[in-house]
């Protein structure tokens, strides 16, 4: 039983270590893959329904920002789409307010949402959107045919999720699914932090603000699928050190026009820039707007110069930095298999040497003690004196019985 027991134990120590090395495969293979929500979005008689399509099943959040209440929050139910409606009209103080705010110079309202793939924590991967809906049309996030996203690069081209204040980085917007068949064309780009600071880096033509102090142009590679925007110096909000980029991309049958720069941009800070310009259309119309303008943001923390990273240290672009934890694992698990069959043989072999030491201690002993007839107790010759000895020799008690002993002469 011992040895049995022993050898489950050995079963069980491989069996944890095998788990433990294809769960840090799972986890490597899922960080390896950027999140990438496609945010899609209606508004339709003073409601916003918003989808959000993923890959892979979705377990997290979809909350407007800073609101949590049942009206302004969905939980993903394990399927690839979670829906959220939120109700444009709701007064401040309402049950059913979720933050919508509203421009009075062309009644756009606007409303910041957060996507994030845990329930209760905030990570770094969490997309943070602002959805418009106004006299302008809605931005439509249609994602049918690829996914788009967004990305900031270091000078090595590696993605980034913690950036230093004041050193320059790469702006990427790319197509997941590249081919000569669709273009891309980025379009209005904005930055804002958790409390809905925003700056305009394009205007709705993909033009930049300021490009020789804050973004260039866009320069696109039709083959790679993505277009790469130089940001000169990274900037930051006094009120958070999470930054947020936003950018509407279209997605263009063949190639796309050349955006047009030759008109100055006035710099903007209150209000959001619209995606593309369309015929007037207000939030209590019936009719739902068709454009093909897919939305893609990307969230980054920004560090002061000299500051030490906190993600840096667990995490990059790959996943987990420290490789050879998945190689340590593996190796305890392929050394818990090599002392689990060492174990089975030893425990093998210990229980055929025990097995017949057993056999030799007792074969002389039952030899020697062995009589057929001493188990018959029934019987006559349950006695223990032979069926040689005569009658008259045994001895009577009072009642005639034998006592089984020799009479004396």
């Amino acid at each position: 039983m011992k040895t049995i027991m022993s050898s489950l134990q050995s079963f069980g120590f491989v069996l944890i270590a095998v788990l433990c090395s294809l769960h840090i495969q799972l986890v490597w293979s899922q960080l390896d893959t950027e999140f990438v929500p496609a945010v899609t979005a209606t508004c339709k008689a003073g409601y916003m329904t918003i989808r959000v399509n993923t890959t892979q099943p979705f377990g997290g959040a979809v909350h407007a920002k800073d609101f949590r209440s049942p009206s302004c929050l969905t939980y993903g139910n394990g399927s690839h789409m979670t829906s959220l409606g939120i109700n444009l009209l709701a007064p401040q103080g309402s049950p059913e307010y979720c933050g919508v705010l509203i421009n009075n110079k062309n009644d756009e309202r606007s409303v910041p949402i957060s996507v994030r793939i845990h329930r209760t924590l905030e990570l770094a991967d969490d997309k943070s959107y602002v959805i418009t809906c106004g006299k302008a049309g809605f931005k439509n996030t249609r994602n049918e045919t690829s996914i788009v996203s967004l990305k900031l690069l270091d000078q090595n081209g590696k993605r980034v999720q913690e950036v230093v204040y004041g050193r320059p980085y790469t702006l990427r917007a790319e197509i997941s699914r590249p081919d000569e068949l669709y273009g891309i064309r980025v379009k209005s780009c904005i930055a804002f932090n958790k409390k809905n600071s925003n700056v305009s880096l394009t205007d709705d033509k993909g033009c930049p603000v300021n490009p020789s102090n804050v973004l260039s142009h866009f320069k696109y590679d039709n083959k790679l699928g993505h277009a790469d925007a130089t940001l000169h110096s990274m900037f930051r909000f006094s009120e958070d050190s999470q930054l947020h980029f936003q950018c509407d991309i279209a997605l263009c049958k063949g190639a796309c026009a050349d955006s047009v720069c030759s008109e100055p941009f006035n710099y903007q800070i209150a209000g959001f820039p619209q995606a593309q310009q369309l015929p007037p259309k207000d939030i209590y119309s019936e009719t739902i707007p068709d454009e093909g303008v897919m939305m893609a943001s990307t969230s980054v923390f920004v560090l002061q110069p000299g500051e030490q990273p906190t993600l840096g240290a667990s995490c990059d672009e790959y996943g987990l930095t420290p490789a050879w934890l998945l190689y340590l694992c593996i190796a305890f698990g392929l050394m818990f298999l090599i002392m689990l069959i060492i174990n089975v043989f030893l425990c093998s072999a210990m229980t055929c040497s025990c097995a017949r030491t057993e056999v030799i201690e007792k074969e002389p002993s039952i030899i020697e003690d062995y009589d057929p007839y001493r188990s018959w107790h029934g019987s006559q010759y349950g006695s223990s004196v032979g069926r040689s000895t005569p009658q008259y020799l045994l001895k009577k008690d009072g009642n005639g019985n034998g006592n089984g002993s020799r009479s004396e002469k």
